[in-house]
């Protein structure tokens, strides 16, 4: 053998570069919102609140205690130990103008410049030096009778009565009247403290090292004093729920990849006994996994919390090649791998052509979830096939060759005689109608599939509702322009028609930010109301002062006074920024790129929960101005992306169809062998059905696709079975003895496959890997044990068996 020159070296080189290059490139996409279809209405209404109003920065702790007392002194002690943890930017454990009384004056001072000017120039009389004397006696008259604690607090820093807003400027439904509300229960056992971080945590590592530090501190302070140990402390909010469904993503892939790889070790074992063809095999999945990978991230960049379930079902379709091919070989007595190559090369390709095209046929669905994990599988069976035929045997000829001859001895007849294959078919067909009889399984439109199947930070988010009492989850009225003018004109359009919506009773009731939403021209009109209103900022003082009031009962007012000094002289629109306004703001106002973005909320009725189904619901969205104005919420996002998967499942179950059978025409150039394939694909599908049935499962957006996929997978298995039955004359014990025992071993780790989706951290597929579990199944023992007898029976009627191709 001559030696290798260099220039040979360069072919593996550059492919061992595009293989680091396609890893490095990886990334995991925690957001949710990426699983979906962009174009749908209820998606970008969702994904400009997610990105606007769910701030990325704030962590939610809930804490319940054992009586109100107590709970809100450990309340405040969390709160102010949170503020001297690392990476805190500040902790809000109640509405922040009751810490700081001062900032509050600013957000009432805002709302006084946002009335008509006549209302706001009512304000000229109250602050008039030659008035206000009287003003502040009657304070304290009122302050020396008064039997009312709040009311002698109020006017002690008010006596001017300057924080009693007009009746159009109320703004109690948009949390900044009884805003104690959205913090603590009404028994006070209940209270909530919102974190935030100071760091934008843009990637889901970065949320998973802040929640843990700061789950450290709360460890550490709970730790620390006995009295705290009985706190329950949660966890919810943006950085808990990506560092959930991030860390579940890599617990996922991994525990599939380890969890599928040794249940196909342990099956091979349990089958062959044999070392070496079993770490061969094992060798040979890892590297067809890692080039999947790597070109799935040349091509993709990206694994979303769906595509990474593509992991365990490639391990499980790439096994079955090498275990056919093995088993093939065990029962020759003088195995060739190039004759063997020869003869199972068009079975094995036919099969991944069949199955890669099922499998990237999912593309035509509008779920990129669901497109990204079609592609990767496709890639990497395509991939698993050629890796088979081309390095599977040729290590292991000579140990297939010293165990042929106990692998390929007689063996017992492993098909139902022909009465027993009518009756167990009879059974079969009985069995489902009767079930199915009782009803078909039921559809899911809730967007539940999207969600983590078991998620500490939703059960925390859960408890907050219910002890708050928020009652359901409003949907979200998102309206975008590109300046303040623009966004108060939409909401001046919104507002008639969700007032016509709720007295029609197709809505519960709405809120908009009316009053706090800077109004640009009313603001220019109140310019010169507010320098006045300024600049008797010392004679104001001087009368305070005069009348026995000291410097503590100025403070309201003037931050009040302060706040229209800048207004006056500052350009509209005026905003209020104080930190307590800021908290306020942030509720229903944002700012992006080039827009701003105001916030309402609309509640379905209480008494009609498929209100959001209903066609006056959707009527409601046809009114309200399209450009720049969303209205969703994640249960209207569920019927509409139902609705769209049940319209693109017909597309999708028909190219996959033709795909089928266009597939089984090339292999097989017989109607008959092509109907029994169909047959037993259409069977198959029926006894998923009455499984599903009998367990109670649904069908969901993400499960739906099961369907196409049983069609692309579950054919393989007729394609083995009857070209074994070509190959061998119609010889049950030698079909038996070579494909037989394959598709058994290779379809237990295809259902194992999909069987460990079932465990996945994210709801919808777990449930997709059930479906698919319990359709393989199915259509592994219908071809397995009822094919062949139908083959049989059918060969007999035409007096024919088929010869071999």
């Amino acid at each position: 053998m001559g030696r290798l020159r260099p220039g040979q070296f360069w072919p593996a080189l550059l492919l061992l570069g595009i293989v680091i290059l396609g890893l490095t490139r990886l990334r995991f996409d925690v957001e949710v919102l990426n699983l979906l279809p962009g174009q749908l209405h209820a998606v970008q209404g969702l994904r400009q609140y997610q990105e606007n109003f769910a701030n990325a920065r704030e962590l939610i702790l809930t804490v319940r205690g054992r009586d109100a007392a107590t709970t809100e002194g450990l309340t405040r002690s969390l709160a102010l130990s949170l503020r001297e943890a690392g990476g805190v930017a500040a902790v809000t454990w109640q509405p922040p103008w009751q810490e700081r009384p001062a900032e509050g004056a600013e957000l009432s001072a805002y709302l006084w410049f946002q009335q008509p000017p006549d209302v706001f120039g009512q304000l000229i009389h109250r602050l008039d030096p030659l008035t206000i004397p009287d003003a502040l006696e009657d304070a304290r008259q009122q302050l020396a009778t008064s039997f009312s604690p709040d009311g002698i607090g109020r006017l002690a820093y008010d006596p001017l009565n300057l924080l009693e807003l007009p009746e159009s400027a109320a703004v109690e439904s948009l949390g900044t009247g009884d805003a104690e509300r959205y913090f603590v229960s009404p028994d006070g056992t209940f209270r909530v403290v919102f974190v935030k971080a100071d760091n934008d945590l843009s990637s889901y590592r970065e949320c998973v090292r802040w929640l843990e530090s700061i789950q450290r501190h709360v460890a550490f302070w709970r730790e620390s004093e006995s009295e705290r140990s009985h706190l329950e402390i949660a966890f919810t909010g943006r950085p808990a729920f990506v560092a959930e469904i991030g860390g579940g993503m890599e617990r996922d892939i991994i525990r599939s990849i380890a969890g599928t790889g040794l249940i196909i070790a342990c099956l091979f074992w349990w089958t062959h006994r044999r070392w070496r063809p079993l770490l061969w095999l094992l060798a040979l999945l890892l590297m067809i996994l890692g080039g999947t990978l790597a070109l799935g991230g040349l091509m993709l960049g990206t694994l979303n919390v769906v595509s990474t379930g593509f992991a365990a079902i490639l391990l499980g379709l790439a096994a079955d090649y090498g275990l056919v091919l093995y088993q093939e070989a065990r029962a020759r007595r003088h195995p060739d791998a190039a004759a063997l190559r020869r003869e199972l090369t068009p079975t094995i390709a036919w099969a991944a052509l069949t199955t890669a095209g099922a499998f990237a046929l999912l593309n035509l669905s509008s779920l990129p979830g669901l497109a990204q994990l079609g592609s990767l599988v496709a890639i990497g069976v395509l991939l698993a096939a050629f890796v088979m035929l081309a390095a599977y045997l040729p290590p292991l000829l000579k140990q297939t060759q010293a165990g042929a001859n106990a692998a390929s001895s007689p063996a017992r007849n492993w098909i139902p005689r022909p009465s027993l294959v009518r009756i167990a078919t009879r059974v079969v067909f009985a069995g489902m109608a009767l079930v199915l009889f009782t009803g078909l399984p039921q559809f899911d439109r809730s967007p539940d599939a999207l969600r983590p199947g078991r998620s500490a930070a939703y059960a925390a988010l859960d408890d907050i509702r219910d002890e708050l009492r928020t009652g359901p989850e409003p949907f979200w009225l998102v309206l975008r322009g590109s300046d303040a003018l623009d966004v108060r004109n939409l909401l001046d359009r919104a507002r008639p028609v969700l007032e016509h919506s709720k007295t029609a009773g197709e809505i519960e009731d709405f809120t908009l930010p009316d009053s706090l939403w800077p109004d640009p021209r009313l603001q220019e009109a109140n310019r010169d109301t507010a320098r006045v209103l300024a600049d008797r900022r010392e004679a104001v003082r001087a009368a305070f002062l005069a009348s026995g009031f000291t410097t503590n009962a100025l403070v309201m007012t003037g931050a009040m006074l302060d706040f229209w000094d800048r207004a006056a002289a500052g350009t509209p629109p005026i905003w209020p920024a104080n930190p307590s306004s800021q908290w306020v703001l942030d509720k229903f106002a944002a700012r992006a790129p080039g827009a701003l973005l105001a916030l309402g909320l609309v509640y379905a009725p209480v008494d009609s929960a498929d209100a959001r189904d209903s066609p006056a619901f959707d009527a409601l969205i046809a009114d309200l101005p399209r450009d720049g104005v969303w209205l969703s919420g994640w249960d209207h996002l569920g019927s509409e992306l139902s609705g769209l998967v049940l319209r693109e499942l017909p597309v999708v179950v028909g190219w996959i169809g033709l795909l089928v059978c266009g597939a089984l025409w090339l292999v097989f150039r017989k109607p008959r062998e092509v109907f029994l394939s169909l047959a037993t694909l259409l069977l198959s599908v029926g006894v998923l059905m009455a499984v599903m049935r009998a367990a109670g499962w649904s069908w969901n957006m993400m499960n739906l696709m099961a369907v196409p996929l049983l069609f692309g997978l579950g054919v393989d298995y007729s394609i083995h079975i009857q070209l074994s039955l070509r190959r061998h004359h119609g010889d049950l014990a030698a079909v038996r003895q070579s494909v037989g025992r394959a598709l058994l071993l290779a379809g237990g780790t295809t259902i194992t496959a999909f069987g460990s989706l079932a465990f996945s951290s994210n709801a919808g597929l777990a449930s997709l890997g059930r479906v698919c579990a319990a359709g393989i199944t199915a259509t592994m023992l219908i071809a397995v044990y009822l094919l062949p007898g139908w083959w049989r029976a059918w060969a007999r009627a035409d007096d024919t068996v088929e010869q071999a191709p």
